[in-house]
C-alpha cells in the first residue's frame, strides 16, 4: 500500500485523537470520585491536542494541566517533567518542565540549564531510561536515581530536600503502540500514601498525554516539511528561471548561425549561372531541409519556454476563421503540391471567433503541417468549422496513415512523437512538440483540443474549439488573458517543412 498523503494526516488526526481522549474522558467519569476536576483537566488537554500546533508550547501546556488543573494533586506534586526520545542522538532530553514558584527559584541555580537536560540511551541505572526501555511504570524515594547522570549527584540530592520530595513516579509515555518518552511525576509524600484513585488517575493522565505528543510531533513535522518544500519550490523557481535563461540565450546564439548558413545554402542552390550536379543539388537540399529543421527546433524550445513561464501575451481580436484559413492553404499550398496532397479549406457562414490571430495562424499550421507529414501523395487535408455555442468548432482532418487509439493520450505531450508511425521518424522529421505549443494556445483561448483516428491506415481528425464573439465565455477570455508587459514575447514562427 502507498503513504497516506499528508492532507488525510492532517484531517483524521485530530479525529482520532478526539476519540481516544473521549474515552478517556468517560473512563474518569464513570470511575473515579474526582469526575467534575478531572473532566475539566482532560478538556483541557484535548484542547491542546486539537488546537496547539506549535511544539514547544503545546508540551509546556500539558505539564502545566497536569499539575495545576487537578485540584487535590496540585499540593502534593512538585514538578512534573515531560521528555522526549531522540532516537538520531541516542539519548533522552528534557522537553518541558511544570511552571512552579518553588521549582524555578531552585532551577535557576542549576548548574546545567534544565532545557539542555540530555541523559545516553546507554545510562542503564537510570529509572526514566529503564522506564522506556521496559515500557512500564519505575518509582523510586531518589530523584538521583532519575536525573543523575544529566546533574551532578550532590546538586539533585539538594534539590529532593528543598522540595521535600519523597516520591518519584517515571511512567512511558506512549502512542499507537510507540513509546516516545517518558513523564516524571515528583511527590512529596510517601508511595505507600498514594490512594487507588490517584493511581488510575495518573495511569489515565499519562495515556492522554501520550496522546498529546503524538498530536504535537506529528504537527512539528508536518511544519518542517511545509518549510523544507516551500524552500525547494523557491529553489526550483529559481533553477527553471535560470533554465527559461539559459534556453533564451542557447537559442539566439543557435540561430544567428544556423540563419546564415541557411542563406548560404539557398544561394548556393540557386546561383545563377552554377552548374551543380544532380547529386550536389540533392546534398544541399538536403543541407537546406536540415537546418530548417533545426531552426524550428530552436523556435519551438523558446515558445515553450516562453509558454510555460507565462510570457506569452494573448492580443485578442474579432477574427474570421474562413479568411484566415484562406490565407493558411495559400501559404502552405506550394509545398502541398510539391507532394500531390490536395488542401481544401471549406467557407461556411459562422460567427467571428474572439482569438489572437497570429497565435491561431500558428495553430493551424502546426495541424496542417502535421498531416502533410503523414499524408501520402494523392491524399486529401481538409479544413471545417461548425457551430455549437458559445464555440466555434475547428476541425483538420486528413487521409493520412492514422493513429493507433493507444497513442492518442500521447498526441499533446512534449516530444510526444509516434515511434509506430507507418511513416519513419527520420522521415517525417517533426520535434515532437508543435502539438503541444499548439494545445497550450487553444487552452490560453479557454478552447480545447482533441485527436480522432478510426486507427492505422483511416487517417486523422484534430478538432480545436474558439469563444464567439458576444459569449460569457469570450468576456472572460477577455478579462484573463495574460496582457502584454516589459517580460511577454510573442511566438517565434514555425515554417510547414518535410522531406
Amino acid at each position: 500500500m502507498g503513504e497516506i498523503p499528508i492532507s488525510v494526516v492532517l484531517i483524521l488526526a485530530p479525529i482520532i485523537a478526539f476519540v481516544f481522549l473521549g474515552f478517556f474522558i468517560l473512563r474518569f467519569f464513570l470511575k473515579t470520585p474526582y469526575s467534575k476536576r478531572t473532566f475539566e483537566a482532560i478538556w483541557d488537554i484535548e484542547k491542546v491536542v486539537l488546537e496547539t500546533i506549535d511544539f514547544d508550547h503545546a508540551t509546556q501546556k500539558v505539564v502545566n494541566i497536569v499539575l495545576t488543573e487537578l485540584g487535590y494533586l496540585k499540593y502534593g506534586y512538585h514538578v512534573i517533567v515531560l521528555t522526549l526520545l531522540d532516537h538520531e542522538r541516542g539519548e533522552l532530553r528534557r522537553i518541558a518542565i511544570s511552571n512552579t514558584e518553588s521549582a524555578d527559584k531552585f532551577l535557576k541555580a542549576s548548574p546545567i540549564p534544565f532545557q539542555n537536560i540530555r541523559i545516553p540511551l546507554n545510562s542503564f541505572e537510570n529509572l526514566s531510561v529503564k522506564a522506556i526501555r521496559e515500557n512500564k511504570l519505575q518509582v523510586t524515594s531518589e530523584v538521583a536515581d532519575v536525573l543523575v547522570p544529566a546533574l551532578p549527584r550532590e546538586w539533585v540530592k539538594d534539590f529532593q530536600n528543598q522540595l521535600g520530595i519523597k516520591t518519584t513516579l517515571v511512567y512511558p509515555v506512549t502512542a499507537r503502540e510507540k513509546v516516545l518518552g517518558a513523564i516524571i511525576f515528583s511527590l512529596n509524600k510517601d508511595k505507600s500514601k498514594i490512594k487507588t484513585e490517584e493511581w488510575t488517575l495518573l495511569e489515565s493522565f499519562v495515556g492522554a498525554v501520550g496522546i498529546a505528543l503524538d498530536n504535537a510531533l506529528l504537527f512539528r513535522s508536518l511544519n518542517i516539511t511545509r518549510n523544507q518544500l516551500a524552500q525547494a519550490n523557491a529553489r526550483l523557481k529559481e533553477l527553471d528561471k535560470l533554465k527559461d535563461d539559459f534556453v533564451s540565450v542557447a537559442s539566439h546564439e543557435l540561430r544567428t548561425p544556423m540563419t546564415a548558413i541557411k542563406s548560404y545554402l539557398w544561394v548556393a542552390m540557386n546561383k545563377k549561372g552554377a552548374e551543380l550536379s544532380e547529386d550536389m543539388k540533392r546534398y544541399l537540399s538536403r543541407a537546406y531541409i536540415s537546418v530548417e529543421r533545426l531552426i524550428n527546433l530552436v523556435n519551438d524550445m523558446l515558445n515553450i519556454s516562453r509558454i510555460e513561464s507565462g510570457r506569452i501575451a494573448l492580443k485578442l481580436s474579432e477574427v474570421n476563421l474562413n479568411e484566415l484559413v484562406n490565407e493558411v492553404t495559400e501559404e502552405v499550398g506550394v509545398k502541398a503540391q510539391e507532394r500531390g496532397i490536395r488542401v481544401i479549406g471549406l467557407n461556411k457562414q459562422i460567427p467571428k471567433v474572439i482569438a489572437d490571430r497570429d497565435k491561431i495562424h500558428e495553430v493551424y499550421l502546426n495541424l496542417i503541417g502535421n498531416s502533410l507529414k503523414f499524408t501520402q501523395a494523392g491524399g486529401t487535408i481538409t479544413i471545417d468549422f461548425y457551430e455549437k455555442y458559445p464555440y466555434v468548432f475547428c476541425s483538420v482532418r486528413d487521409t493520412g496513415v492514422g493513429i493507433a487509439p493507444e497513442n492518442i493520450s500521447r498526441l499533446f505531450t512534449k516530444f510526444g512523437r509516434l515511434e509506430n508511425s507507418y511513416v519513419a521518424v527520420a522521415e517525417s522529421g517533426g520535434t515532437g512538440l508543435g502539438l503541444f505549443i499548439t494545445k497550450s494556445i487553444v487552452n490560453l483561448h479557454k478552447g480545447q483540443i482533441t485527436a480522432q483516428s478510426e486507427g492505422l491506415g483511416k487517417g486523422s481528425t484534430f478538432i480545436f474549439s474558439l469563444p464567439v464573439i458576444g459569449t460569457d465565455i469570450a468576456q472572460q477570455l477577455k478579462d484573463e488573458a495574460p496582457k502584454e508587459t516589459d517580460e511577454t514575447k510573442d511566438l517565434e514562427k514555425t515554417s510547414v517543412n518535410f522531406v
